[in-house]
Parts: structure tokens; C-alpha cells; sequence
């Protein structure tokens, strides 16, 4: 709770107060309009930085996944059919080749979705049955106080295993951990988003390689997945124009049987969608029937000139098709299940479903915000017992038990990874009012009636005998402490440092049971003792979030450049000039 004396961010020592102006209501609304601006151009400079951050890094991320980190959930395991830490699935293969389970990562279909301070990439482990087994977590991009809470809560770790894909996707009903309630919702959400795309093939787990793609294009580039299709791969050519496109049958036709087993097979559409040609991929039938099958080329060529469309409506029966040769069991399963493959090929994707979340806590929120503006634009908080009741409040239930509070480590992974409305409306909901309250009225909404920390400063200055006063020279060298804490922070968001910012302010120390921040508790205490001996002393002198909501407060002085707007500047400065060189 920020005193209204406070003075600007960046003073000079010494200085003298300036000579008295005349208001002008124009400047001052032109003038404070570039002071959200410029906060605006910020938040912009350090999400477009991130998002190239996190590009590079995804572009160049060649880590293997570690087979020994996968044998707490197959012991037998000895290698994946895919190396790439980024592949989507890759199946778990035991000594003698046979497939043990398959791996998933959410990221980067679950990216989107931000926790406390954003989005994480969790592995989910499964059996052949599609039975989880278990998950883990592989990086993230959240506070890293809250990723270790959660990784610790054996209960949350182990709360799918069992599950099958079908049964997570359609409800997970499982409990957030307490403490880091932002950060296991998210990994919650992305694994339901990650499985509400088609289930992989664990018979037939190799994707389709660009070289089989070129074996029916000689001029083939590239080849991507179709925006508007579950199975279908466009290709490419060096002028990226699409010269046609390339499906497989499995996992349509992995229940299927020719002589011995299911077929998955390789189908190729020209520009138009009419098919080209036939390849057989793999095989559980045997040989030499599938090689029988491979090289008829009477077979493979019998459904060329259809569309997609027209293939996914063949009787096969009605079409006459003809087994091959000595291998008729083999060849009409293939047959039998292009229809069905062509068929979803058709379908578009199903993404998964990002759901709103609206929990008992932020209906506390709410209630917290509508009560704040009450006795912000009231005279209830002229009466002390009042008054006294409303911070009690704040600091035993906002503070211990609900917990949502602004922090720079919360606002800066917002501006880099999106805001997470949906997880957290009633926080959102604070956010929205602490900035835009201050910045249309003269009431600084969250640091004089919502902050649990400014709550508990203001108890102390009520009930404390003695008072300290700092020497006059000492005062202006101590305000320029917030300036130094929001320069930090932007330098983290925009390098990356691997630095927790929740440990630069004392918000986490009302988890101290169950989350364990050392330079959150350090400084809370330090805050509270010297804001017994000072009036409102961590608000005033040490506060980077109540500083930056100041600077968004419409006042008498907003018409007049302050030490506090030349502070804003440089630090726009700064960013463009990180931007513009990383």
C-alpha cells in the first residue's frame, strides 16, 4: 500500500522542487497517454524478443530424450523409435525390438497455455494399452519456485497413472497443488489440449518421412501437415507450391487383418486430391506376401484417378477389386482399409479444447476487487474498524489463503507467454482493474486496498509507538531502489537470465509452507521490520510492482514530465536496444 507522498523513481540528489506550473488538463492527458505508451511498447519489446527466443531455441533443440530418465516407467527399455526431444510421439522400444509403451510431450501444441508464469512441457508416458504410466516434467518456462512444488507433489505426479487417453482427454479431474495452483493447472490443461489430438499408432509408430514423400515427387521440397486435415501431408516444391500430398493408412486400419496382421500403407494425391500411387510402409503379414503385394503394380495402381472424396465412398466389393496373386488375404486388407484411411483424411483436426476455469478462489478475487473499489471510492475507509477489518482480511485470506497477487515475476510472464484468462479470470480480472483503475481515476487501486503486503504494513503503522525519520539526503537515494528492481526485471525477460524475480519481492512468503522462496522471505521480513520503524517503508522505498502501478496514476501532477517518466524512458531505451540486437 503505497503512500501518496511517494515521490518519483528516478530522483536527483540534490535537486531542487521545481517551480509550481499551471494545470493544463489537455497536457496532462496527452502526457499520460505517453506514459501508457510507452509501458505498452515495453510489454511489446519483451513478448516479440521472447517469441524469437523461444523459436531459436525450439529450432535448434537436437537434445535426445534420455532413456535412463524413461526407466522409471519401462525398466526394459533401451531405446525410442525417435530421438528428437521435440517429436511428438515416439514408441518405447525394449532389447529385442518390441514396443513397450510411447512417449507424448505436450509442448508445442500446449505452448498457448501459461501457468503462474508460463507454459510447460510435460511428458505423459504410456502403456501399449494407452494406460498412463506416468509424467514427467521436461522444461518449463514458469517460476521456478512453482515447477519444483509441483514435481514434488507425488500426489499430482501420480493422480493420471492409469488413466487411458480417451478417459484424460474427456475429464482429469484432479486437484492443483497448493501454493503453485497456477502452474499445475496449466500442466493439467496442456495435457488434456496435447490429447485432444488423434491417438498415435503404437503398431505402426514411424511418421511419414520426407523421402518417401519424394519417392512419388521427384521435385519435393518439403512436406507439412494440412491445416484442414488429421492425415494428409502436403508437399512442397522449391518455390514452395504445393505439388500434392501424401497420407497413410494406420492408425485407421490398424484393426485391419490380412493373413497375419494389420498394414500400414502410403497413399499419393496430385495437386487436385486424385490419387497417384501406392506403397505398402510396413507390415505385420508375412513374407513373402507382402512382397507379392509390392511389386503388383496392377494392385497399386488401381485407385489412381480418384479423388480423396470418391475413395473414402468405395465398396470395394461393388468396385471389383482383386487381390494379388498368392497373396489375397494381404492385398484385399490393404484395399479394404483405403476407404476407411481416405475417410480420415477428410476429417479436420480436433484440437483440444481449452476450457474456462472458474474455481472457489477466484470468486474470492472478485469479491476481494468489488470490495476494494467500494472503499476505494467511499468513505468506508474512513472509519477505522473498518478499515482495520478490510486489511485483516486481506493479509489472512488474500494473502495466506488465496494468494493472487501482482508480482514482476507474474508480469513478466505475461508480457513474454500471454495472459491465462482462462485458468485465472478472477486474477485477470485484478490485474485489469489495478491498472486501469489508477489510470482513470487518481486511486491506486491494488497498492492502497487490495495488497496483502501494503495491508500488513499499513497494521504495523497503526500499531506501533515510534516512528523513525530517515535523514532528508538519505530519501532520494533510497527511491531509486524500485528503478533498479524494474530495470533487473527487464533485463531477465528480455536475456533470459535464470533468475527467479519471485525472490526480488516478498509476495511468495505468504507460501512459505508449502513454497519455499529464500529471497521472498528474506525481504518480506526485512520489509516489515523496516516498515516498523518507517511508515509504509518497503511501498515506498522497495516496491518495483507499486512503482510501476504509480506510473500508470492519473494525478494533478500528470501534466508535468517527472524523474519517474525520464526513469520510463530508459527503460524503453533499453529494451529497443536489446530488441534490436539479439
Amino acid at each position: 500500500m503505497e503512500s501518496d507522498s511517494q515521490s518519483d523513481l528516478l530522483p536527483i540528489v540534490g535537486e531542487q522542487r521545481p517551480t509550481p506550473v499551471p494545470h493544463s488538463r489537455t497536457r496532462a492527458v496527452l502526457l499520460h497517454s505517453l506514459r501508457i505508451g510507452v509501458l505498452a511498447a515495453i510489454v511489446w519489446l519483451i513478448r516479440e524478443q521472447h517469441q524469437t527466443f523461444v523459436f531459436e531455441n525450439a529450432a535448434q533443440d537436437k537434445t535426445p530424450v534420455d532413456v535412463e530418465r524413461l526407466r522409471k516407467f519401462y525398466p526394459d527399455a533401451v531405446n525410442l523409435a525417435s530421438e528428437s526431444v521435440r517429436q511428438e510421439t515416439a514408441a518405447v522400444l525394449g532389447s529385442d525390438g518390441q514396443t513397450l509403451g510411447y512417449v507424448i510431450q505436450t509442448s508445442p501444441q500446449s505452448d498457448r497455455i501459461v501457468g503462474y508464469s508460463g507454459p510447460t512441457n510435460t511428458l505423459i508416458a504410456f502403456d501399449v494399452d494407452s494406460r498412463v504410466l506416468g509424467l514427467e516434467i521436461l522444461d518449463s518456462r514458469d517460476t521456478p519456485e512453482h515447477v519444483r512444488d509441483v514435481v514434488h507433489d507425488e500426489l499430482f505426479m501420480t493422480a493420471l497413472q492409469g488413466k487411458t487417453w480417451e478417459e484424460i482427454k474427456s475429464a482429469a479431474e484432479v486437484d492443483a497443488v497448493s501454493g503453485a495452483t497456477l502452474t499445475s493447472l496449466a500442466i493439467l490443461e496442456g495435457i488434456n489440449y496435447r490429447l485432444g489430438g488423434n491417438k498415435p499408432s503404437l503398431k505402426f509408430p514411424d511418421p511419414i518421412s520426407f523421402d518417401e514423400a519424394a519417392a512419388f515427387f521427384s521435385n519435393a521440397n518439403s512436406i507439412q501437415p494440412r491445416a484442414t486435415s488429421t492425415k494428409l501431408f502436403d508437399v512442397y516444391d522449391s518455390s514452395d507450391t504445393v505439388i500434392g500430398a501424401v497420407t497413410r493408412t494406420s492408425p485407421s486400419t490398424d484393426d485391419i487383418m490380412g493373413y497375419q496382421g494389420p498394414t500400414d500403407s502410403l497413399l499419393a494425391v496430385d495437386s487436385e486430391d486424385r490419387v497417384i500411387g501406392l506403397r505398402i510402409r510396413k507390415s505385420y503379414d508375412n513374407e513373402p506376401y507382402v512382397g507379392y503385394v509390392r511389386e503388383e503394380r496392377y494392385f497399386l495402381e488401381r485407385f489412381n484417378g480418384l479423388t480423396i472424396g470418391d475413395l473414402a465412398k468405395v465398396d470395394i466389393d461393388e468396385m471389383r477389386v482383386e487381390g494379388v496373386s498368392g497373396a489375397t488375404m494381404t492385398s484385399m486388407a490393404v484395399a479394404e482399409g483405403l476407404p476407411k484411411a481416405a475417410a480420415a483424411a477428410l476429417v479436420a483436426p480436433e484440437a483440444g479444447t481449452l476450457r474456462l476455469v472458474f474455481a472457489t478462489r477466484d470468486l474470492g478475487t472478485l469479491l476481494v476487487v468489488i470490495a476494494a473499489i467500494i472503499m476505494s471510492f467511499s468513505r468506508l475507509r474512513g472509519y477505522r474498524l473498518v478499515r482495520i477489518s478490510f486489511q485483516m482480511l486481506l493479509v489472512g485470506y488474500f494473502g495466506f489463503a488465496n494468494g493472487d497477487m501482482l508480482s514482476q515475476a507474474l508480469l513478466v510472464g505475461w508480457a513474454q507467454s500471454g495472459v491465462p484468462w482462462r485458468l485465472a479470470p478472477g486474477l485477470t480480472l485484478l490485474a485489469a482493474a489495478s491498472l486501469i483503475v489508477p489510470s482513470v481515476s487518481k486511486k491506486q487501486l491494488y497498492c492502497h486496498h487490495i495488497c496483502p503486503f501494503g495491508a500488513a504494513q499499513q497494521l504495523l503503522r497503526n500499531h506501533m509507538p515510534g516512528k523513525f525519520t530517515l535523514p532528508r539526503k538519505l530519501v532520494p537515494w533510497l527511491e531509486t531502489v524500485p528503478a533498479i528492481f524494474l530495470s533487473l526485471a527487464l533485463l531477465v525477460a528480455m536475456f533470459h537470465w535464470p533468475l527467479s524475480l519471485a525472490g526480488i519481492e516478498p509476495f511468495d512468503a505468504f507460501f512459505f509452507l508449502e513454497l519455499v522462496s529464500v529471497g521472498s522471505v528474506v525481504i518480506a521480513i526485512l520489509g516489515l521490520i523496516a516498515s516498523a520503524l518507517v511508515p509504509m517503508a518497503y511501498c515506498r522505498f522497495g516496491c518495483p510492482t507499486g512503482a510501476l502501478l504509480s506510473q500508470l496514476k492519473y494525478s494533478g501532477r500528470s501534466d508535468r514530465l517527472t524523474r519517474r517518466d525520464v526513469a520510463a524512458v530508459l527503460l524503453l531505451g533499453l529494451a529497443v536496444c536489446i530488441f534490436l540486437t539479439s
